[in-house]
């Protein structure tokens, strides 16, 4: 219970840091690492089974509208008549072996070109033909010899999502180390100069659990899926707010000088 009793601690109040301000480095990293993966199992329950209904949703559309086709030696094989062409203008499968279509739809949002040996990917900010499109072009030089269906898509997706889940983990742990560094190390500059100020391991562990908040409150919103808010700024702020108040209150007081008999009061 020593890890919720902290992380309940740390969001209640400014004085209760005090309590972490001294602990030794390698148990403050340790809570930061029941953090991360505490919320990280709440968003993973939260959007993969959200994410495994849409590889089947996708995969229903792969079955009704993608002709099976080959990937042999990265080059692309299929037996129906090109440009094969399917979806709408929310998201549009482009099939053309023969160099006629090289380039994405503007009049998609989104889209897939399987061309003689790449797969083209693109995206719009909005429907209007004018706005540039965003692409990214995967050549499929060293691509496993394959048979495109929509099974293999659905599989291919789910493997995606579970492959996502460490790449995550290890992405959050070290934006968040990253920024814990950066506080502390420039906390630690500012109080060289303060009477009373604190050392770099306790503005390390301070910075460490502040994050416990602004990570609550981000994976909360997150979470719900609420609309309209910017979450990297909410995070921002809340961050700062329990960094300030909880290094302020963490500072050890100026003694006060006692006046000698002869000094007036």
């Amino acid at each position: 219970m020593t890890f919720f009793r902290t992380m309940f601690r740390c969001c209640s109040g400014f004085q209760t840091y005090r309590d972490v301000r001294d602990r030794p480095l390698t148990a403050s990293l340790f809570y930061l690492a029941q953090l991360i993966i505490l919320l990280g199992l709440i968003l993973a329950f939260r959007f993969v089974p959200a994410g495994w209904r849409l590889t089947d949703t996708v995969g229903d559309w792969a079955q009704a509208h993608v002709p099976p086709f080959r990937i042999q030696q990265g080059n692309v094989i299929a037996d129906v008549p090109q440009p094969y062409r399917a979806g709408d203008d929310n998201f549009l499968f482009l099939l053309d072996t023969t160099g006629k279509a090289t380039a994405a739809d503007p009049e998609a949002m989104h889209g897939v070109l399987v061309t003689a040996d790449a797969l083209l990917f693109w995206m719009k900010p909005d429907r209007n033909p004018s706005l540039p499109v965003f692409t990214q072009r995967h050549n499929l030089r060293g691509f496993p010899d394959s048979t495109i269906t929509a099974d293999y898509i659905r599989n291919f997706l789910r493997a995606g999502i579970l492959m996502s889940i460490p790449i995550l983990f290890a992405a959050a742990s070290f934006l968040v180390v990253a920024q814990i560094l950066l506080f502390s190390f420039a906390a630690a500059i500012l109080e060289r100069g303060m009477a009373g100020g604190l050392r770099w391991p306790q503005l390390f562990n301070i910075a460490l659990h502040a994050v416990t908040p602004a990570a609550i409150i981000f994976t909360t919103y997150l979470a719900m899926r609420l609309e309209g808010f910017d979450l990297q700024l909410i995070y921002i702020i809340a961050y700062g707010v329990f960094l300030l108040g909880a290094t302020n209150a963490c500072r050890t007081p100026v003694a006060e000088e006692t006046p000698a008999d002869n000094e007036w009061r």
